[in-house]
């Protein structure tokens, strides 16, 4: 497929995205695609943040929004081999439906959410949550009356998201890696695919490295380098950086992250150290780069994710 029928397929994606949140009033989030995707996964991150108000108040601590992302795994497993409905620990309950590639592998997921199965558990986990991560119960039991109780039926959800999933199959295909076969290339132009598809996945790990990746790959760290250097114009940590920093644009640009968590969830444990880096590479500091540009760009907002409650199974077809 061209470039240009997959940034049309991209659009029919987004579209689709928002008319049923438009139509039906759905808060529909897209989650752990951006290693299949790499710089078009872009296009999607204002779908990747949850925008109801408990979710947003949780963002406010950062040990709590980390807590969330690292449970992004455990959803994933979650959906392998059917949808759920199920209640996070924060208390927000959600539709919960895998993306998965041509060969049936779950790459991803997407999230109906915002509802309350039963207020008052979600109370509950909402004042555990305020008391462990040291929030504001109040603002948080204010965020929590908020969220929608009326929970539309597994049936109509599955068969609305169904188009959904096999628009990212496709794109999963024609963006990613799935067309390639290892068996018909030469063997480091396979190793280069499977690099670059760890990169994409790690390169937001703060103790990501070369030799790092030269154990997942299982093969010795002179041959990877090797590799590396045939196939990449810079070293291995200057690559790095640059990825940062060019994710770092497109999340100030898209959305209204706090600059800290976008210094966190891209492998700068200091906000600081990200700021001072960011302003040399650019020009500019995060706050003075989202002013100029995200005028221009900007069209989401959201956060992130799930956790236990299994409450429905898949419906039979």
């Amino acid at each position: 497929m061209s470039e240009s029928n997959t940034e049309k397929l991209i659009d029919d994606i987004c579209n689709y995205i928002d008319y049923l949140s438009i139509q039906f009033d759905y808060s529909i989030t897209v989650h752990n695609v951006e290693a299949e995707l790499g710089s078009y996964f872009y296009r999607f991150l204002k779908y990747y943040y949850h925008s109801c108000q408990l979710c947003k108040a949780v963002k406010h601590s950062s040990q709590a929004w980390q807590y969330c992302a690292d449970r992004q795994e455990k959803v994933r497993t979650a959906v392998s081999c059917h949808p759920i409905l199920g209640t996070c620990y924060a208390g927000v309950t959600e539709y919960v439906f895998p993306l998965k590639n041509m060969s049936g592998e779950v790459l991803g997921f997407v999230c109906l959410s915002g509802y309350s199965h039963n207020l008052k558990d979600s109370r509950e986990r909402a004042s555990a949550l305020a008391h462990r991560f040291s929030l504001s119960a109040k603002t948080l039991l204010t965020a929590t009356d908020s969220l929608k109780t009326q929970i539309p039926d597994m049936k109509t959800v599955s068969c609305q998201i169904a188009p959904l999933q096999h628009m990212f199959s496709l794109l999963f295909h024609f963006a990613g890696t799935d067309h390639f076969d290892p068996e018909h290339s030469h063997s480091k132009e396979s190793l280069y695919v499977k690099i670059s598809s760890i990169i994409n996945y790690n390169y937001r790990d703060p103790h990501f490295s070369l030799r790092k990746l030269s154990e997942m790959l299982n093969m010795n760290y002179s041959y990877i380098s090797h590799v590396f250097s045939d196939f990449f114009s810079c070293s291995f940590s200057q690559h790095i950086h640059s990825l940062r920093i060019e994710s770092a644009k497109k999340y100030l640009e898209l959305t209204d992250e706090p600059i800290t968590m976008v210094a966190n969830v891209l492998g700068f444990n200091d906000s600081n150290y990200f700021s001072a880096i960011f302003k040399k590479e650019t020009g500019l500091s995060p706050t003075e780069w989202r002013k100029k540009y995200s005028a221009i760009h900007h069209s989401g907002e959201g956060n992130q994710p799930y956790d236990e409650d299994i409450l429905q199974p898949k419906i039979s077809s």
